[in-house]
């Protein structure tokens, strides 16, 4: 049973609520793992963008602070939550056994949309930018000639 989150104030999420909820759900027998927004770095331009990490020698979670806003929707935190909640079950290696139990989160499919459909935010740039440059035409090219003739025998 799904326990309505809290509506966050300020365009903020509640952290603490949407990862007690991943805990419980599919963490249950492990002790929680404290879960923070980490360090705002500005930058105007990136060419990539580290979502989650989990940090083995302190067992901690830190979420990138772009995702603490109102136009990013609860399900996708959770899902770089259960993602990193599985760094520290299963280690760090992103191996089918990881791939299968990261498809159990209940919004796999939908984050993984949201994120092909809106990774240009996050990166701050424009859609424009991230749109597959269109494969030119193709050319006619004419059949390559032999430099001997077939000689018959």
């Amino acid at each position: 049973m799904l326990i309505p989150l809290p509506v966050p104030g300020n365009n903020q999420h509640h952290l603490a609520s949407l990862a007690a909820e991943v805990h419980r759900t599919y963490f249950g027998k492990y002790p929680p793992l404290p879960v923070r927004w980490g360090q705002q770095i500005t930058r105007k331009r990136r060419r990539s963008i580290r979502l989650g990490s989990y940090n083995h020698h302190t067992a901690e979670i830190r979420i990138h602070p772009l995702l603490n806003s109102a136009h990013i929707p609860a399900y996708f935190v959770q899902s770089v939550i259960h993602h990193e909640y599985l760094h520290h079950v299963l280690g760090g290696n992103h191996n089918r056994r990881f791939q299968s139990a990261e498809r159990k989160f209940c919004y796999h499919r939908e984050a993984q949309e949201w994120i092909r459909l809106n990774l240009f935010l996050l990166l701050g740039r424009r859609r424009s930018e991230f749109q597959r440059p269109k494969s030119p035409p193709p050319r006619f090219e004419m059949p390559q000639m032999a430099l001997f003739p077939l000689m018959a025998s």
